[in-house]
């Protein structure tokens, strides 16, 4: 008997997983598609059909049980009913898709349920400190280590959303200024919200209570770490030739060396921080997720694992 017999997820191959029977008709655009998909990730209307339209009728089940169970466990209690939302973490490395599979999802759920529930989605990236914060503790070249997040705001923003508040302030980060912006955004009682961000799975040993205690869902994405590495450096030189060339860009100063210099620059970041990243603080953190969608070379979901 092999190991394979002992995992808590079932693993559908992409050509399983496809045949799963969903009663809803393709619900994205080939034009809505292309407006959302990030920066050289090469996501398909293929991949929304057979991946992602099963994915958003598993999440409503999830949501309805939810619903259900919440409101007989307050029936059962004898206390009022207050609405929580469904929430659903998005984790994996950089360049890995996860921004694009969140934008998906909340179109998605938004056309399921013909936008007559609140979803909203947010990214951690706004939880980090800001860069005078960073450097004042040496930590900039540590940017996107656990420990550059501000962890208990971040915990407290999930109870405060958790608990039902009304108009809970998010923190706001700017990949163009490569810094946390001044102005907040507000989100009110949502009835699903989508966090993505490297560090939703993960726990701080110095706290009782994890990002991962609120989450009602969570799904990794998942890649092996020489694709990774690839469409981070594919993405590097993408952006080099496109937002960096504006001079109000933090990183415009590498529109000015040679292709080999920044060739050099991105591979010495890769192998110092994000693979480095990757490897301790990040992929450790897969098996906590409910849903694992793997990646092959060309981008495309091969294989989806559900925990049983």
């Amino acid at each position: 008997m092999t190991m394979d017999h002992y995992s808590p997820y079932f693993h559908f191959p992409r050509e399983d997983w496809r045949k799963l029977e969903v009663s809803k008709d393709q619900i994205l655009s080939a034009e809505e598609l292309e407006a959302i998909r990030g920066l050289n990730d090469r996501i398909s209307l293929e991949d929304i059909a057979e991946i992602y339209l099963p994915l958003v009728k598993l999440l409503v089940m999830h949501y309805h049980e939810q619903i259900f169970i919440h409101g007989e466990k307050m029936e059962y209690l004898k206390r009022h009913a207050t609405h929580t939302p469904f929430v659903i973490g998005i984790a994996g490395s950089v360049a890995v898709g996860k921004s694009t599979t969140a934008r998906v999802l909340k179109i998605m759920l938004d056309r399921w349920f013909s936008k007559t529930r609140q979803v909203e989605l947010i990214t951690t990236d706004g939880f980090l400190y800001p860069n005078a914060v960073l450097e004042e503790k040496g930590l900039m070249e540590r940017k996107g280590f656990p420990e550059s997040y501000d962890r208990r705001r971040f915990v407290a923003f999930l109870s405060d959303l958790k608990s039902n508040k009304a108009n809970v302030e998010v923190p706001l980060y700017s990949h163009f200024t490569y810094d946390i912006l001044e102005e907040t955004r507000v989100i009110s009682q949502p009835d699903i919200i989508i966090v993505e961000g490297i560090n939703v799975l993960q726990v701080d040993p110095e706290q009782a209570v994890f990002p991962s205690d609120f989450f009602d869902f969570t799904i990794y994405m998942d890649a092996d770490e020489s694709e990774i590495k690839r469409w981070y450096l594919e993405r590097f030189f993408l952006l080099r030739e496109t937002a960096f060339q504006d001079s109000s860009s933090y990183f415009h100063r590498y529109t000015k060396i040679s292709e080999e210099e920044a060739r050099v620059f991105a591979l010495e970041t890769w192998d110092k921080i994000n693979g480095v990243n990757l490897k301790e603080n990040i992929e450790r953190t897969k098996y906590r997720a409910q849903l694992i969608l793997k990646k092959g070379a060309d981008h495309l979901i091969s294989d989806v694992y559900l925990r049983k």
